[in-house]
């Protein structure tokens, strides 16, 4: 499982670059979990946090480089890396920032409720 999902990254980098000028494009249709990375990042993204989310209620995952989307992370106000971003519909609904250290506190049960949330808020 370790290796799908490290393949997912590696492919949702390689085959699409995402940037600042296609960023909106890319989060435009349903949800979107977006794992921000950087190059200089001291902690590698725990990838069970990201298991059981692609395909919760159609969600797809994007991974982006800081270097990448710097007008989205600073946007954002994101300073450490990795973080996790949920967009709906192109827009922010929650992110979730790493410490200091590169730690996020989030689980995948977080990102799923998180979407439940969404979905809820859109029925009124």
């Amino acid at each position: 499982m370790r290796y799908f999902i490290g393949l997912l990254f590696f492919l949702s980098t390689v085959m699409s670059q995402v940037t600042d000028k296609n960023f909106k494009d890319k989060i435009g249709d349903g949800f979107s979990v977006v794992v921000f990375t950087s190059e200089w990042q001291e902690q590698e993204l725990d990838e069970s946090i990201l298991e059981g989310v692609k395909g919760h209620e159609e969600a797809i995952i994007i991974t982006v480089k800081s270097e990448d989307t710097k007008k989205t992370s600073k946007k954002l106000r994101l300073r450490n890396f990795p973080s996790i971003g949920l967009f709906h519909g192109g827009s922010k609904k929650k992110v979730w920032k790493a410490d200091m250290d590169g730690e996020i506190d989030v689980t995948n049960d977080d990102i799923k409720d998180a979407i439940s949330e969404v979905l809820a808020e859109d029925v009124f």
